[in-house]
């Protein structure tokens, strides 16, 4: 019975998370992942795209290889591991079968959401009973966040499913202390490192649970002798997930294959990456010194750390180069459904209210079930407070599954706490329904629902270039004749692929442009991503100084640096006019005329802070 019903309520998931990535264009971090995987299964050099998990790109790079796609072959790109250009080309420069192969890929890694939704089914099971489970598991099912981050060929959904699952397999090892539970959680916590470089959480996390153990033993239990043992089985953890690594690349320490072409430098050159990420850049060059990883592992690893230190972000409005402590909470608070935030409420407050009366032993049962899920829980929350990288949403998916469990849990309660479980599901389904395909622009009536998310978040909490297809059929529905037609695009598809073939690419931050020429806005139609528009990206962001407009006024006007102020000119302006049409939420489409051409190149600058213009 139990697994009839996780069974119904996976492939539930596995068929909406993969029929809704058909409504999407390939995505910003798929170029990448699909080229560099394939790089590691066809030809076994791994110097492409080693930050973002070796594993998931290695599922994804099968799907190339099994449909025989040509591997591009430019020389210059491979020896200085140009993987944006590369990936461009094996997607849409060969001929290749792009949109197989972006949705077969799409199609296997949902098996890690699968996977994460059966752990989700077996701890609510086993803590719970069956119902209480097929709550968790239904309310995970219709997360509009899991429905579109599993439906990636990213790496988010395998290190949150490996990370979560290392935590639980180590703290299983502390309780039983057998050879097999030793492998197994030295094997997860091997891919959780290998899945996404989040996994380099396991090392506070599994810190946490060693102490946690100790604290925790019986009355008479010898805790230093304990808390050797913890110790010991600890490195021996260690030691397993240290071969798998190996394993994943091949028992290799070069990064470049032996037939691959020459590697002259990684996209990011070692020493100044290095440098940027400090005391942990100098650790991981002894680390490179001594062979201790595989090359790419550690490139991956010191790319990670490197690239944190300075980002920019937006938030409502407000930009940053090193992040704020606001980010992560608000978007967690706006991007959260409300039946989570709801049943999330409750479950903390039901054990707060009872946990006091409880008998000594069986608080501390209490505290060991939960203990290593809420330590990746509290760990993830800890690094994103203080992280510099604010960019997605997805960076605190590790979080959700706990609570997707103690929300199963109020099915066991008294009272009206019951009663309300129902409820939550009913407001789960039907939140997700309504959004659905555009499960990457969920915000929850606190932020002001979808239409209003562009104003709060951009990049991949919301924006992470897959509306093309929606774009395509606005405008084949509401194009007028021999309208122009100027699009500005945050992503690295080719819009003419989906068919988006304006008549002004407008200045973007994505892989490929077509040459500049000099151009004139006109009165028509302007499509601009959400990213685009927040100018989080550009020099130019922020208010509009008088720098600024001394040097719109001094440039050439037939020259690209000029289109560049123009551009910012005119996002200054339609940040406070309500757009048209928002096609999937992440693409404003504005319709305007020679007055408000007028009005965004010469009149007063507002931004974001002025006086919302109605069409």
């Amino acid at each position: 019975m139990s697994l009839a019903v996780a069974g119904a309520l996976l492939l539930v998931f596995w068929i909406q998370a993969v029929t809704a990535s058909r409504h999407w264009s390939q995505t910003s971090d798929e170029l990448p992942h699909l080229m560099a995987g394939y790089a590691y299964d066809k030809i076994g050099d791994f110097r492409l795209q080693p930050e973002n998990g070796v594993l998931p790109q290695r599922l994804h790079g099968l799907v190339p290889m099994a449909l025989g796609a040509r591997m591009p072959d430019n020389k210059v790109w491979w020896e200085n591991s140009q993987v944006w250009q590369l990936g461009w080309d094996l997607l849409y420069g060969l001929d290749n079968p792009t949109d197989r192969m972006v949705q077969s890929a799409r199609a296997l890694n949902a098996l890690f959401g699968i996977g994460l939704g059966a752990f989700i089914f077996f701890v609510a099971r086993k803590w719970y009973g069956i119902w209480p489970a097929a709550v968790a598991l239904g309310l995970f099912a219709f997360s509009p966040n899991f429905l579109f981050h599993s439906a990636q060929a990213t790496s988010d959904a395998a290190g949150t499913l490996f990370l979560t699952l290392s935590a639980w397999c180590f703290w299983s090892f502390l309780q039983r202390r057998t050879a097999v539970s030793l492998l197994l959680a030295g094997l997860v916590a091997g891919l959780a490192l290998t899945a996404k470089f989040n996994g380099v959480l396991v090392l506070p996390i599994f810190a946490i649970l060693v102490v946690g153990d100790v604290l925790l033993a019986p009355a008479g239990e010898k805790r230093l002798r304990r808390f050797g043992l913890n110790v010991g089985g600890a490195f021996a953890t260690a030691f397993v997930a240290w071969i798998v690594i190996w394993a994943c690349f091949d028992f290799r320490f070069a990064a470049r294959a032996p037939d691959a072409p020459a590697l002259v430098q990684f996209s990011w050159p070692w020493r100044p990456s290095l440098m940027l990420a400090g005391w942990k850049g100098a650790v991981i060059a002894h680390a490179l010194d001594w062979h201790l990883f595989p090359e790419a592992f550690l490139r991956g690893l010191d790319y990670v750390f490197a690239s944190e230190s300075e980002r920019p972000s937006f938030l409502a409005a407000t930009y940053s180069s090193t992040g704020s402590w606001e980010f992560f909470p608000v978007v967690f608070l706006i991007k959260t459904p409300l039946a989570i935030l709801a049943g999330g409420l409750l479950a903390l407050a039901s054990p707060m209210t009872g946990f006091g009366a409880l008998e000594t032993n069986r608080r501390r049962e209490v505290v060991i079930r939960w203990l290593p899920l809420v330590a990746v829980a509290g760990v993830t929350w800890a690094v994103a407070l203080t992280s510099h990288l604010n960019i997605g949403h997805r960076h605190i998916l590790a979080v959700y599954p706990p609570l997707f469990i103690a929300i199963g849990g109020l099915a066991t309660a008294r009272g009206a706490v019951r009663f309300a479980v129902p409820i939550l599901c009913v407001v789960q389904i039907a939140e997700s329904i309504a959004i659905r395909p555009n499960y990457a622009a969920y915000f929850n009536v606190i932020g002001g629902g979808p239409s209003r998310a562009y104003r709060l978040v951009v990049d991949s909490s919301l924006d992470w270039g897959q509306d093309l297809p929606a774009l395509q059929e606005w405008i084949t529905r509401n194009r007028r004749a021999n309208e122009p037609f100027y699009f500005s695009y945050f992503g690295n598809a080719w819009p003419p692929h989906y068919g988006v073939r304006p008549t002004i690419f407008l200045p973007a931050v994505n892989v490929v442009r077509p040459p500049f020429k000099p151009y004139d806005l006109e009165p028509g139609l302007y499509a601009i991503s959400a990213t685009s528009l927040s100018e989080v990206y550009s020099g130019t962001k922020g208010p509009w100084t008088p720098g600024m407009q001394a040097l719109y006024d001094s440039l050439p006007h037939d020259s690209e640096a000029f289109a560049d102020v123009r551009f910012s000119r005119l996002c200054k302006y339609l940040q406070h006019r309500r757009p048209d049409a928002a096609p999937g939420y992440s693409i404003l489409v504005f319709r305007l005329s020679a007055a408000e051409i007028q009005q965004a190149l010469h009149g007063p600058v507002f931004g974001w802070d002025g006086p919302e213009v109605i069409p």
